[in-house]
């Protein structure tokens, strides 16, 4: 963490690294916001607008429902209506009765057909033409309704599997208060698979539902098609508690279905004048199917796009390190003596500049070495320039190895070497600048027969004193020490 710190705010290259990392994390948080955004405003706007398509079909399977089951109850009433009217007349015998029941059934397009029950439970045929094979239905919840007070009347039975046909319905019953032919129940059959056409066409595919539910919860239709289903109760979900047996009307999610486990969309209404709930529902994984794929195209649109831009931040971060290398090279070389490698009169100037603030600001010392080598022409003169380079290479070393490392050592110019001893004062410097004269004078140089030595000026930084003006005392002290016969350090105050 320490390191990731200094490489971001202390490294020289830290801020335009930082410009970068913010160009580049700006624009991806703009890109993945922009893309989480419109994803979550398409799937709202998705749902939402299917929401309405869900309850404008609802509205549509309710008022084609109510016309069925208001065909039903027609049918009923004018057949016990004509019963009425014909007490003397078997209504199973009577061609009138029976071309009125026909007519009935073509006016449902067959989708209702009408049968009787005796007051024994026996089921008749219209017509009647004596079927030697009678068939009891006093078992049936539709027939027994009829005897019941709390049911008695127009009751909606749940769907059974007809003895006669052998298909599956939905028995709607309706008591006889007078007909001939001990007729004692009237009820008209919808078979289911005579409807099922008619909502499979309108279903949401391919894994929309119409349900037919009633008000207790018990199914008495559903498209697709499952028999399994068919006559089992939702009486005790939390669907039916909380929404479908709760109101009149509404829209919910439904994060798992009883039925097949999905989550569905479902819209609901009960039915006007009768005793059933219709339902029509969406699976919304077929709902957002369009918005899943656009969402993933657009995610990799952004995973392209993050791509090319972390690359082309990269490609800009190792433009800026080449450049910020470029550049410390440059300023080395500009700082740097060539010859000896050690800091030049530039260098010395800049960190000069920089102790003199620091002395100042924090009360600390500062003392400055002039530092000349004896006789250096000579030395050029007897045994060549090589060997005075080889000499001053050499000193410079020595005096960079013996410093510290918050010391400073500049060359400036042919023979002369400054250190700047930080935060030591005048009477600490001079031991200090007597190890570095020792270990000058146990050089040996190739080429050299003599030792070479070096005459020394110290002066410490006075409060308020410029670089140029300590540099100056320095030196003045150095050419005390040259004056009283070299090889030799003295001070600003010694006279």
């Amino acid at each position: 963490m320490q390191r990731l710190k200094h490489w971001l705010f202390e490294h020289p290259l830290g801020l335009n690294h930082r410009i970068v990392y913010g160009l580049v994390g700006g624009f991806l948080l703009c890109l993945w916001s922009f893309i989480g955004f419109w994803s979550w405003w398409e799937r709202s706007s998705t749902l939402a607008a299917n929401a309405q398509l869900l309850q404008q079909l609802t509205t549509a399977v309710h008022e084609q429902t109510r016309t069925l089951f208001k065909q039903a109850e027609t049918s009923l009433s004018v057949a016990s209506h004509w019963m009425a009217e014909h007490p003397d007349q078997d209504p199973g015998q009577s061609l009138g009765f029976a071309l009125l029941v026909e007519k009935l059934r073509e006016a449902s397009d067959r989708l209702i057909d009408i049968r009787m029950v005796t007051q024994d439970g026996t089921l008749r045929y219209i017509p009647d033409r004596g079927q030697a094979q009678r068939t009891q239905v006093a078992d049936r919840d539709y027939f027994q309704a009829q005897f019941n007070e709390k049911t008695r009347g127009f009751y909606v039975a749940a769907p059974v599997v007809s003895r006669v046909t052998g298909k599956l319905g939905i028995p709607i019953s309706i008591p006889v208060q007078r007909a001939g032919g001990d007729v004692a129940v009237l009820f008209a059959a919808i078979e289911l698979d005579r409807i099922a056409g008619t909502f499979e066409a309108e279903r949401i595919q391919p894994n929309g539902t119409i349900t037919l539910l009633r008000d207790d919860g018990l199914f008495l239709f559903r498209s697709p098609m499952d028999p399994r289903i068919i006559g089992t109760s939702m009486a005790d979900s939390a669907a039916w508690k909380q929404h479908l047996g709760n109101s009149p009307e509404g829209y919910y999610i439904s994060e798992n279905s009883m039925i097949d486990g999905r989550t569905r969309a479902v819209a609901h209404a009960r039915v006007q004048d009768y005793p059933l709930v219709v339902a029509v529902s969406a699976s919304t994984e077929d709902l957002l199917s369009d918005w899943r794929l656009h969402t993933q195209l657009l995610v990799a649109v952004g995973l392209v796009a993050t791509l090319f831009c972390l690359a082309l931040g990269s490609a800009l971060l190792r433009s800026l390190q080449k450049e910020a290398q470029a550049r410390q090279e440059l300023e080395r070389l500009m700082l740097t003596d060539p010859l000896t490698q050690v800091g030049n009169r530039r260098m010395l100037e800049l960190r000069l500049g920089d102790q003199i603030v620091r002395a100042q600001r924090y009360g600390r010392a500062l003392t400055a070495v002039y530092f000349d080598l004896d006789h250096f022409k000579q030395v050029n003169d007897s045994y060549g320039h090589d060997v005075g380079d080889a000499v001053l290479r050499q000193v410079a070393a020595s005096l960079q190895a013996t410093v510290r490392q918050s010391d400073h050592v500049a060359r400036m110019g042919g023979e002369e070497f400054v250190v700047l001893l930080t935060e030591t004062r005048l009477e600490a410097a001079l031991p200090l600048v007597a190890r570095m004269r020792a270990a000058i004078a146990a050089l040996q140089v190739e080429g050299l027969p003599t030792r070479v030595t070096v005459s020394a000026g110290l002066a410490e930084w006075r409060q308020g004193e410029s670089g140029e003006e300590l540099l100056r005392r320095a030196d003045q002290a150095l050419y005390r020490a040259k004056e009283a016969g070299r090889d030799s350090a003295f001070t600003d105050l010694q006279a």
